[in-house]
């Protein structure tokens, strides 16, 4: 069993290898109508740092309903610390609130509550929302959190509460702790958010209950944690203005010898600190933590015994001094006419580094109000907790009462985000899924179909038909998987996975899925529509449909991907037939006989068969030639004498033996038809083709310009509800950058909405509002 004197060194190992991630997305808005395209920006910067990172190159975004089933999912391009895509909320959702979250490959390998997330509401004004039953909403329940993790019989304890109901926190209600006489222990009234805190001492021989008096006389009654008969109790306070107090308290099984403490300080696994402390049975010891030797935003306590086992632990937060720079955001005027031109202009501080920044204008009712998470709010205090953090933005205001809040904060939302057990075994094990740091990883799995068992060491064959089309080999592991990196995987369209062609024809390569399957525990509120909301639901309704009519073509817009490389994964081929250059033929024999000259026909067993020319041995391959159709291997390729030849636009050809990864070909012949499809060509059973979505193409945000007379006289109505969405703006040496657009036909209060960063991690938010009328 690790000792405490070994801890700090596992520590440095295990966070050597689990580097961290934090995204952030920002969304045009939190509110949808189904049918309406939800835009989104993510920003991706090292998790301890948070400063731009460029390991991953795409990251996983999903729309969640609350059975945690996938609405939508995308796999959006990371490019120098952002990336940027769009979801189309398909007509048939239900009403409710749904999360949108997103992640890497790598973050997969730790705890979900690590991804990114954030509710959003979809609203179907074209179908009846759920008739179920709604729930009461006048039961409270109180989650209760002692101070570093338990309640210890004798020994007081700080415990941290958050009651609420259905509809969300509750604030205007009191508790008591009653024991198993109905005596009244201590009592406690939240302070904000439903949260709050009170002190209290366990004693041996008695049971408690929590009793949950509301505003209306109600009562209800909650079970209060575990108390155990030995451990250790950890209470941190703020010791002034330079230290940190950390008092510990021991009821130890042993009652004689003293006991070696180990208390430990990290950020997103990067250890700050490591500090030592004696203590016996009955008695309490006390660590002071220099503050400057704490890294700004949430750091983790962690207490080991003598047997270096995790025996407390809580969470610390020091706040930035500057946790978002100001960024002034003004538009040209207060007020518009409809399709009127507006401008808007964002300034920052003339100190700060070029601005990344994305900006949104929706329109905002009672509906949709004004977003209000910061990008500085969730780096800084939101991604490193556990659970929903109700108006996070209040944690940096100069209320009075933030410091007590946030301690009420840090109390109930969690800890031991990540496993122990990994950083103690010091080992590669915690590791499943590989970073992205090349393009997005296609994941297979080989078994032998006759017994389902695993198979490894087996090459393996994944193709991507298309112009380019996409060949990738790679080697089963010990687990029987293999990964394929591809590269330029843009769209929707298939893959064709295959083990090496010379392998049992009884194995088989499946695709494993590559978004995560696991979750946070966040449940959001059930989405109940009022009878107010009607009128405005019916205004969004016509909106959205008048939009998808008279504008569908525009919204379906995408960008040409930039593609660093368009040749096929052999380069430039020793030679290429475009067959129309030639006299067509109508059987594949006469096109390979007459023109083809590096490719010999033969007869075997009355059957004709497929030879490449040796230019080295003078002489035929004796087999493993690759031949390709549209990028498959074909394992028998003498089956590509039964495909018409006049479906086939183009013939490439590479003589010489040629290493791909861990396989090798006596030379290469490609074949691709006209429209990269297999019509009439028959796969064979052991090729596996699966429909499988490459990286997302970028829509085109759709903007009307009524700059010209015909444009402003179209009588096509304009009712958009995001008049403006723009991902990518960034600021000049000047510090300031600009924006225009037109305003729609649809009166009313608009909320501009702009988030950003600097490449060295410097975070900016920024609002402001006008109206048309």
């Amino acid at each position: 069993m690790a000792q405490t004197a070994d801890i700090p060194a596992k520590f440095k190992s295990y966070s050597d290898k689990a580097i961290q991630e934090k995204l952030f997305i920002h969304s045009d808005k939190e509110l949808y109508v189904a049918g309406d395209i939800l835009w989104f920006k993510i920003y991706y910067v090292e998790g301890t740092t948070l400063e731009p990172m460029n390991m991953s190159k795409l990251a996983y975004v999903e729309v969640i309903n609350s059975n945690n089933e996938p609405v939508q999912q995308g796999k959006i391009e990371l490019e120098n610390g952002t990336g940027k895509g769009s979801f189309y909320l398909p007509a048939a959702l239900p009403t409710g609130n749904y999360s949108l979250r997103a992640y890497t490959n790598w973050m997969k390998n730790f705890d979900a509550t690590l991804f990114f997330e954030k509710k959003i509401t979809i609203i179907n004004t074209l179908k009846a929302p759920d008739a179920s039953p709604i729930k009461d909403t006048s039961v409270a329940v109180a989650d209760f959190f002692p101070e570093g993790g338990d309640l210890v019989n004798g020994l007081s304890s700080r415990v941290g509460f958050h009651v609420y109901n259905s509809k969300g926190s509750l604030n205007e209600c009191r508790g008591i702790i009653m024991n198993e006489n109905n005596d009244s222990i201590t009592s406690f009234v939240p302070l904000k958010f439903g949260l709050g805190n009170f002190y209290f001492t366990p004693q041996e021989g008695h049971t408690y209950r929590a009793v949950i008096i509301l505003p209306d006389g109600s009562i209800t009654n909650r079970r209060i944690p575990q108390v155990f008969p030995t451990g250790y109790v950890m209470n941190v306070t703020d010791a002034g203005s330079q230290q940190i107090k950390v008092t510990v308290r021991a009821k130890l099984l042993s009652k004689q010898n003293t006991e070696e403490l180990l208390l430990t300080a990290h950020k997103r696994q990067v250890l700050v600190l490591a500090e030592k402390a004696f203590i016996r049975d009955g008695d309490s010891t006390v660590f002071l933590i220099d503050k400057g030797k704490l890294k700004k935003g949430v750091t983790t306590l962690t207490l080991f015994n003598g047997n270096g086992q995790p025996a407390a632990e809580r969470l610390v937060f020091l706040r930035p001094s500057s946790s978002a720079s100001g960024i002034t955001v003004s538009s040209d005027q207060s007020s518009y006419g409809n399709r009127k031109p507006i401008k808007v202009d964002i300034g920052s501080n003339a100190k700060s580094d070029p601005l990344d920044m994305s900006v949104a204008v929706y329109y905002t009712d009672s509906l949709q109000t004004e977003q209000s998470t910061r990008i500085s709010d969730y780096m800084w205090l939101v991604s490193d907790l556990t659970g929903i953090v109700e108006s996070p933005e209040y944690y940096f205001s100069n209320d009075p009462s933030v410091p007590e809040a946030t301690e009420n904060l840090l109390l109930t939302h969690g800890w031991r985000r990540f496993k122990w057990e990994n950083l103690l075994l010091d080992g590669m094990s915690f590791i499943k899924y590989k970073p992205e740091i090349n393009g997005h990883i296609v994941t297979g799995r080989v078994r032998d179909s006759r017994n389902d068992q695993l198979v490894a060491g087996l090459n393996n064959f994944l193709s991507i038909p298309g112009r380019p089309f996409g060949f990738y080999t790679s080697m089963s592991d010990k687990d029987g998987i293999v990964y394929f990196e591809t590269r330029n995987f843009y769209g929707n369209g298939q893959v064709v996975a295959q083990p090496d062609l010379g392998a049992d024809s009884f194995y088989r390569t499946e695709i494993i899925k590559p978004f995560a399957e696991t979750f946070s525990d966040n449940k959001y509120p059930v989405y109940r529509l009022t009878e107010e909301s009607k009128d405005l639901l019916l205004q969004r309704s016509i909106g959205m449909q008048v939009q998808n009519i008279y504008t569908g073509d525009s919204l379906r817009n995408f960008y040409d991907p930039v593609l660093t490389d368009t040749l096929q994964f052999f380069g430039k081929p020793e030679t290429s037939y475009a067959l129309d250059d030639y006299k067509r033929f109508t059987t594949m024999e006469e096109v390979l006989r007459e023109y083809v000259r590096e490719v010999g026909v033969g007869i075997r067993n009355q059957h004709l068969i497929f030879k490449l020319f040796n230019p080295i041995a003078h002489d035929f391959y004796e087999g493993n030639s690759l031949v390709l159709l549209n990028g498959v291997p074909l394992p028998d390729p003498d089956k590509i004498f039964s495909y018409d030849p006049l479906k086939v636009r183009k013939i490439d050809v590479i003589r010489n033996r040629y290493v791909l990864g861990p396989s090798s070909f006596n030379g290469i012949t490609a074949f691709y038809t006209y429209d990269n499809s297999f019509a009439a060509f028959e796969l064979e059973p052991r090729l596996v083709a699966v429909d499988y979505n490459g990286l997302q193409l970028e829509r085109e945000f759709y903007s009307p310009d009524y700059g010209t007379k015909e444009m402003l006289d179209r009588r096509i109505p304009d009712f958009r509800n995001t008049l403006y969405w723009a991902p990518s703006v960034h600021t000049g040496t000047n510090g300031k950058a600009g924006i225009q657009f037109y305003s729609s036909d649809l009166p009313g209060k608009y909320t501009i909405i702009v988030q950003g960063m600097s490449d060295k991690g410097e975070f900016v938010s920024g609002s402001a509002s006008f109206e048309v009328k």
